[in-house]
């Protein structure tokens, strides 16, 4: 009996860090390509993501070619996948940051919420009417979870 009611409750205790460890909140990094999705050319970028429910809200940072940062508000939703669709909804300029971008993006990633080595794989592309255009621009992106100081 004291066996029956033992082994439920240290699943419970042992599970406990592994649901705090899924989560999309945080900031991630890595880097994006330019240049076409076959392209090798990548620009460093971060995102910071906070999430409520299944509701993602964040800001990108993208490090341009000439130092410069591009950093752009960001919402969208986890699917119940674990795939995320987000887009850059504004310019999250500053007096400091004076940058306007040609385009805005939407990001199609995957979360892989791995204990251990948690990571988001996925494609991003210009946010156009012409869902098809031969023009239109698209890149990868990979990242991984910032590690947090004494972890």
């Amino acid at each position: 009996m004291t066996r029956q009611l033992l082994l439920p409750l240290l699943l419970c205790l042992f599970s406990l860090p592994l649901l705090a460890q899924s989560s999309l909140d945080g900031t991630w990094e890595g880097f994006m390509t330019v240049g076409g999705i076959y392209s090798d050319q990548q620009l460093p970028m971060q995102l910071y993501l906070t999430s409520e429910g299944r509701e993602v809200q964040g800001r990108s940072y993208v490090q341009l070619p000439d130092g410069s940062t591009l950093r752009m508000d960001l919402v969208g939703h986890l699917h119940h996948d674990l795939s995320i669709s987000l887009t850059e909804t504004s310019f999250a300029g500053d007096r400091f940051n004076e940058i306007m971008p040609e385009f805005n993006r939407q990001y199609q990633m995957i979360f892989k919420p791995d204990l251990w080595d948690p990571r988001m794989q996925g494609y991003w592309q210009e946010k156009t009417g012409e869902t098809f255009g031969e023009k239109r621009r698209r890149g990868r992106m990979t990242l991984t979870r910032r590690k947090t100081k004494g972890a």
